[in-house]
């Protein structure tokens, strides 16, 4: 059993085991690194396996399609009985097998089934650790500082991973890393033991409610605000008249930001509900997407938009805990529509107008954001049902 309770400290309920706790983050860490590292392989993929870009391209989108599923698979594992920390392993054992089998492949194809295999146990550790520290940390004064730090060292590994592939001969080693974080963390996360979540039928009915809705959507922006910043910074910069380079650099910063902000609110969250943090944070983003407007402003303003939108989704989720912890699931796999819808959208916005309609469009998905939230709060302020 990885669960233990603090002595003295009976009234917020058990904790994991520091050792549950660290394998937990190194699990994150590694499908950091993992998620990381499709893009920056691409040219060394194409050379070993004869392809076009927009192929190579396809192994982050099955990746990411697997990665659903395997978020959606964890309310079904548990409706089945199954331990969280099976769950957890297994999951573990997917990303091992499915980093390997995607070094090996002797094909394109089978590649690509590598890919999903291990897109599948990245969804499971993502929507499971998710879950699980939520459950046992967000009704503890200040608990969604776990969750802010779980999901900085998601951020230090997708920071890591394009630097291995960089330093490392040949891009396979970064895979090879992948797999066995996987396998030393395997069998500490096997013995999580946790609860079990509502009656799927109740939480089905929850899930249609407005305020079940919102709580989605809310989601589903900010990601897309976040990848959508992430993904077409460079090209915005290098039209305001800065270098390739110079506009590269401002992009890292936006990412060191997004994620240095993580552990920074850390202490700020014993002091906080995560429903405050997260209505400042979402105020900040319209404020650092109009400054992107100004060229000058630009290069520090997307560093303020990636301070805003740093602790939306850790502690968003933790406020998610409290409202509608049935919903984490959903939401979970749910809100990487926005990654994969928005910065498409942008750049089917950015043929049609040029890449200045990069800030409009990050100005009005924060706007937007924000008045998802301000339905979210007076909604979540109301009693019944229909909330």
């Amino acid at each position: 059993m990885t669960l233990t309770r603090t002595p003295g400290d009976s009234a917020s309920g058990p904790r994991l085991a520091p050792a549950a706790v660290t394998a937990a983050v190194v699990a994150f860490v590694v499908i950091g690194v993992q998620q990381s590292l499709y893009g920056p392989a691409i040219p060394a993929l194409r050379a070993a396996h004869d392809i076009s870009a927009g192929a190579a391209g396809a192994a982050l989108s099955v990746h990411f399609l697997g990665a659903v599923l395997g978020v959606l698979a964890l309310p079904r594992s548990r409706r089945r009985g199954i331990a969280d920390g099976t769950f957890l392993a297994a999951a573990l054992a997917l990303i091992a097998s499915g980093c390997v089998g995607f070094l090996l492949a002797p094909g394109w194809p089978l590649a690509l089934t590598a890919a999903f295999v291990a897109g599948v146990g990245f969804g499971g550790i993502d929507g499971g650790v998710n879950q699980v520290f939520t459950e046992i940390y967000t009704g503890d004064g200040g608990g969604h500082g776990m969750l802010n730090l779980l999901h900085g060292c998601f951020g230090v590994g997708a920071i890591a991973g394009p630097v291995a592939i960089g330093l490392l001969p040949g891009y396979g080693w970064a895979f090879v890393a992948c797999a066995v974080g996987s396998v030393i963390v395997l069998p500490v996360l096997l013995g999580i033991r946790t609860g079990r979540v509502a009656d799927p039928r109740r939480a089905g009915r929850r899930v249609l409610s407005l305020l079940g809705l919102a709580l989605i959507g809310f989601f589903v922006l900010h990601v897309g605000l976040e990848t959508g910043a992430g993904g077409w910074e460079t090209t915005h910069l290098i039209s305001t008249g800065l270098t390739a380079s110079a506009a590269a650099t401002a992009t890292s910063g936006f990412w060191f930001a997004f994620t240095a902000v993580r552990f920074a609110v850390v202490p700020l969250c014993r002091r906080f509900p995560p429903r405050t943090i997260v209505i400042a944070c979402t105020v900040m983003t319209p404020v650092a997407a109009v400054a992107t407007l100004s060229h000058p402003l630009a290069p520090w303003a997307y560093g303020l938009l990636g301070v805003a939108v740093g602790p939306l989704f850790p502690t968003g989720l933790a406020w998610l805990g409290q409202l509608r912890p049935e919903l984490i699931p959903t939401v979970v796999a749910v809100s990487m529509l926005g990654g994969v819808a928005f910065p498409p959208a942008l750049g089917l916005a950015v043929e049609s107008f040029g890449p200045g309609a990069v800030p409009w469009g990050l100005v009005g998905v924060a706007l937007t954001t924000v008045a998802t939230l301000a339905l979210i709060t007076g909604l979540a302020s109301r009693p019944g049902p229909n909330r």
